[in-house]
């Protein structure tokens, strides 16, 4: 209808006033006119500028969303209908025409001219040669040798230039012609991208590895391990980095070598302004969990390290989404063969760890096992003092549960652990009614304020945090069985609605040490997290 109403003059829906109107209009109603208006647009009879007036103003007004590029697509057909029309706005791009010359890759797509988008190849102004480059990448190429002249011609721009654009638009039309060759010849890929790493050109890595997310399948099996080990390196922005590659190890499509990925971890995550949560990484975290070697390399490698950020990472992979009680188990393989390094190992495993005392005890256990004379006596140590000497809850029955383990050195030393910690228990209950070592009021007192603000500070962040307080509204209730709400109905009638309330609960242990000796305790933590070792 609308085109019917242009193209016979009785409506403009290019005129400046149209052009207006739209940019005036609010998110809301924009988003309620522009696929109208997208719908339109390849049937439309009007001038190319006029025709790329409304796209540049619909494109722009709709920012940054993921649907801002529909009318591009629109033009491209429009193109297909204009083919004169078309060529005219790749003949303005030549003359360096701002609004054609952005738009002028859409004209070539439309117009399928390989030789139109090589023509702009020889210009002298480097703004139209990226322009060439980026419109080979939108064409449907079925011809090898074009195919492979244009890969030729995306090697010859990363070698000699130096303009930021050209390289970008070689990049990336590198990438999707590769997905039309033959996966088995990657021609000239290795080349290309070793002048690409070498130069490390502004966010040119970056853009690889969001190449590597978006264009995966022309890439050969060496090209990708060559990828990963550059993003282990220097980069200009090493939050992207982890951002484009955890959406490469989405599960379907999980081709990488997991000893490459935790050395680009490794290497980006320290280096990040502020710190990064596992939930960020969530097809990295769930890669992890799903196999336990897996976990027993990543927990190996980084407690092994040392590195403060990493190891933090791993307490807070612990404890995300809900996790309790994970146990990671690490092979002989896997462990450090070096004594200091599995001394050094045991130390940041309680450091870090010690809020989540079963996945502590199950890496030490794996040193019981697996480790040299001295580090199996260490990390018996560590189990007894400090973990079952704070815990005796979940960590005891955890132990217990290993008692049968076929593992000899595990099973003996389970059981010195735990006749030890029974003494230990008897000794603590002959001590219960001693009046000197009960608390008095003010320090009764001092603790119940103490753990008011605590528990208020705990609710401020979780109504912050979550999701539905910004949405609905909540009220504190003191004591009841249920709610009672009233419902705006139909003709403004009032009706109440009763909502039965049930109870949510959930438990942790306090660890005797921080009650017994806080500022030892603690001094003892803070010493095994910030320890390095003696070679470094």
């Amino acid at each position: 209808m609308l085109c019917k109403l242009h193209n016979s003059g009785k409506i403009s829906l290019v005129s400046d006033d149209t052009l207006a109107a739209i940019e005036a209009l609010s998110h809301n109603d924009y988003w309620s006119i522009v696929h109208v208006f997208d719908q339109a647009i390849p049937e439309l009879d009007c001038s190319y500028q006029e025709i790329l007036n409304l796209v540049h103003t619909l494109v722009s007004k709709a920012g940054s969303d993921g649907a801002a590029g529909l009318p591009n697509t629109s033009l491209v057909r429009w193109c297909e209908t204009n083919p004169e029309k078309a060529k005219l706005i790749v003949e303005e791009a030549k003359s360096c025409d701002e609004l054609c010359l952005s738009h002028c890759v859409f004209a070539i797509q439309g117009l399928g001219s390989t030789a139109l988008a090589f023509e702009l190849l020889e210009h002298p102004n480097k703004s139209v040669v990226a322009v060439g480059l980026g419109a080979l990448g939108r064409l449907d190429i079925d011809n090898e040798v074009v195919a492979k002249r244009v890969i030729d011609e995306c090697c010859q721009a990363i070698k000699l230039n130096f303009d930021q654009n050209v390289r970008s638009s070689a990049i990336e039309t590198a990438f999707i012609t590769w997905e039309k060759l033959d996966p088995a010849e990657s021609y000239r890929q290795q080349e290309f991208l070793e002048a690409v790493i070498n130069a490390n050109e502004g966010d040119e890595l970056v853009q690889i590895s969001a190449a590597l997310f978006y264009h995966p399948k022309g890439l050969a099996a060496e090209s990708i391990d060559q990828i990963l080990g550059a993003l282990a390196g220097e980069v200009s922005n090493p939050r992207a980095i982890l951002h484009w590659l955890d959406h490469v190890l989405h599960s379907k499509r999980r081709d990488c070598d997991l000893a490459k990925v935790i050395d680009i971890l490794a290497a980006q995550i320290p280096k990040l302004e502020e710190s990064i949560e596992p939930n960020m990484l969530y097809n990295f975290s769930q890669w992890i969990w799903e196999d336990p070697g897996n976990s027993a390399q990543l927990f190996s490698s980084w407690l092994n390290s040392g590195q403060y950020e990493l190891c933090a990472f791993l307490a807070s992979m612990v404890g995300e989404g809900g996790k309790k009680n994970t146990t990671v188990d690490i092979p002989s393989a896997i462990l450090p063969s070096e004594l200091v390094d599995q001394l050094f190992m045991a130390r940041k495993c309680v450091g870090f760890l010690w809020f989540h005392e079963v996945t502590a005890a199950s890496i030490l256990l794996s040193i019981v096992r697996n480790g040299k004379k001295t580090a199996r006596e260490e990390a018996e140590k560590l189990l007894y003092d400090p973990l079952l000497l704070s815990y005796s809850g979940d960590l005891r029955d955890f132990l217990e549960e290993q008692v049968k383990n076929p593992s000899q050195r595990v099973s003996d030393c389970i059981a010195r652990l735990i006749k030890r910690h029974d003494a230990y228990l008897a000794g603590l209950e002959q001590t219960e009614h001693l009046v000197e070592f009960l608390p008095t009021i003010a320090q009764r007192r001092a603790a119940a304020m103490k753990d008011r603000e605590r528990n208020k500070d705990i609710q401020k962040q979780a109504h912050r945090m979550s999701i539905f307080s910004q949405l609905i509204s909540h009220q504190t209730l003191l004591y009841g069985k249920k709610t009672l709400s009233i419902i705006q109905g139909e003709g403004g009638k009032k009706l109440p609605n009763i909502t039965p309330l049930s109870e949510i609960s959930y438990s942790a242990e306090l660890p005797r040490l921080s009650v017994i000796d806080p500022v030892g305790f603690q001094e003892m933590l803070m010493a095994f997290r910030v320890e390095r070792k003696v070679s470094q």
